[in-house]
């Protein structure tokens, strides 16, 4: 794009979305002049990041690339690791797609309709042992779209459930399934703030789930009644629009949607944050910790300063285009050890020394929420893929204190 076209272009948008009164349309104009605005950034400093932050100290560029791409099929349970994988409209495919759900203790009303409310590593740490694999079609002869569940505990946990129980099973995610299960049970759960309406996926899984939990049900409540279920494609589920950046909005001016995520559809972590992490906790003696412990969905590898990525706001990898809206607030979910189960008291103890932020100054940031510009749905990210921070700003913490569940 020449120059002058770009100017004439801004200026063009700036100036209608002066006049407008309808609150959606200027959202759009701003959102249009957003875009716009990384185009000329990208254009003037063309495929070559100049930020002093990414300066070798022999005066060589580095190259920041995608060092592990993670989708978690089933929302808290353990993660899957990829080479590759399609962005949607809802953030990286197939993330998130089931969720364990546990019924409320008291009955929907008014001012919170729903019955049911999510269950995480938080509540039910024995979470961390099942693995959920991505959706697959198991043969030519068989129709259907399956996720399977399996379970991977020591010895002890293995010999507490049946050998029955212990089979791997599989979970239907077609499209006709998910029609099925909309038509037979359905609830309404609350994700924090907000009430999503799900279904059921059905008896085998919630038992499946149940069996595993036993163990957290001795020791953090009942949980031999939760269930599995999948959103309802048609539910629309807004991410918080108080953190994006009028760029990230879709080209109606409609905010993105959000699956089953707890915020935010995507994770950016740094390496390099966690090893300065790590020599912390060597300097106190401590035991190093591996990246699944925050759950990302893209670690970036190649980067200099430790939590560089606090001030990104526009990164560009591979061909996609992403938006980082806010640090990720960490809870004692981070303490779980994502193999066995196991809670500690780190990464928090360490984190709240160095990385306690925000306005409350309590809760500790590790990682950064992200949003895919809606151009980039349909593209793939890839493992080696370079990645170059087109815009820079200040940190964004949580506005309200976090209360985590």
């Amino acid at each position: 794009m020449e120059q002058k076209q770009i100017f004439v272009s801004i200026l063009t948008i700036a100036i209608s979305s002066l006049f407008l009164s309808d609150n959606r349309l200027r959202r759009l104009l701003l959102c249009k002049l957003s875009l716009v605005h990384l185009q000329i950034i990208c254009f003037f400093r063309g495929t070559k990041e100049s930020s002093e932050k990414f300066q070798h100290i022999d005066g060589k560029d580095p190259q920041p690339y995608v060092s592990a791409i993670y989708i978690y099929p089933v929302k808290s349970l353990r993660a899957v690791s990829l080479q590759s994988c399609q962005l949607s409209s809802f953030g990286l495919k197939n993330d998130r797609c089931l969720m364990v759900v546990k019924p409320r203790l008291v009955p929907p009303s008014r001012s919170n309709p729903s019955s049911h409310r999510f269950i995480t590593q938080r509540q039910a740490p024995s979470l961390a042992t099942i693995n959920a694999s991505i959706p697959t079609i198991p043969s030519e002869e068989e129709v259907g779209l399956y996720i399977s569940l399996s379970h991977r505990g020591n010895e002890n946990e293995c010999s507490r459930i049946s050998k029955e129980k212990q089979q791997p099973i599989r979970i239907d995610v077609s499209d006709n399934a998910l029609r099925r299960y909309s038509k037979e049970r359905k609830y309404l759960v609350g994700i924090w703030d907000d009430v999503v309406e799900v279904a059921d996926v059905g008896d085998e899984a919630a038992e499946f789930v149940q069996a595993i939990l036993e163990k957290d049900s001795l020791a953090n409540g009942n949980f031999q009644d939760v269930r599995v279920v999948t959103i309802i494609p048609s539910t629309e589920r807004e991410l918080d629009k108080r953190y994006l950046p009028y760029a990230a909005f879709h080209d109606l001016g409609t905010v993105p949607r959000i699956s089953l995520s707890d915020g935010f559809p995507i994770l950016i972590a740094s390496q390099k944050s966690l090893e300065e992490l790590n020599r912390r906790l060597l300097k106190k003696g401590k035991d190093v910790l591996p990246m699944s412990r925050f759950r990302p969905n893209i670690v970036i590898s190649g980067i200099i300063e430790p939590f560089d990525e606090d001030h990104w706001k526009a990164v560009r990898i591979g061909d996609c285009l992403f938006h980082v809206v806010k640090g990720c607030p960490r809870c004692k979910q981070s303490c779980t050890d994502q193999n066995t189960g196991k809670c500690s008291e780190e990464p928090l103890v360490t984190l709240r020394e160095f990385r306690a932020l925000g306005s409350s100054k309590t809760d500790v940031y590790f990682a950064q929420n992200a949003v895919a510009n809606n151009a980039s749905c349909g593209k793939e990210i890839r493992v080696g893929d370079s990645v170059r921070v087109i815009t820079r700003g200040k940190p964004v913490w949580d506005m309200d204190a976090v209360k985590a569940q």
